[in-house]
């Protein structure tokens, strides 16, 4: 189901830029738009995933046997 709602909602968005793009005074503004909205994604996905974090300093509590009672 879930998979069948972006497909729908993939559809809906290529048709409205397929109509906005077919005027000539939104072509502008809807690759500012594209491309800002990659943008963030793009800074968001590296924000999640953790660019840049020293992998070799690993977790100080990481193999700490104290916590158990």
């Amino acid at each position: 189901m879930r998979a069948s709602g972006l497909v729908g909602v993939g559809v809906v968005l290529g048709w409205l830029a397929s109509k906005t793009w077919s005027d000539p005074g939104c072509q502008l503004g809807l690759v500012v738009f594209l491309v800002a909205t990659a943008a963030m994604a793009l800074a968001f996905l590296l924000a999640v995933v953790g660019h840049g974090r020293d992998v070799r300093a690993g977790d100080d509590d990481e193999d700490d046997e104290g916590d158990r009672p």
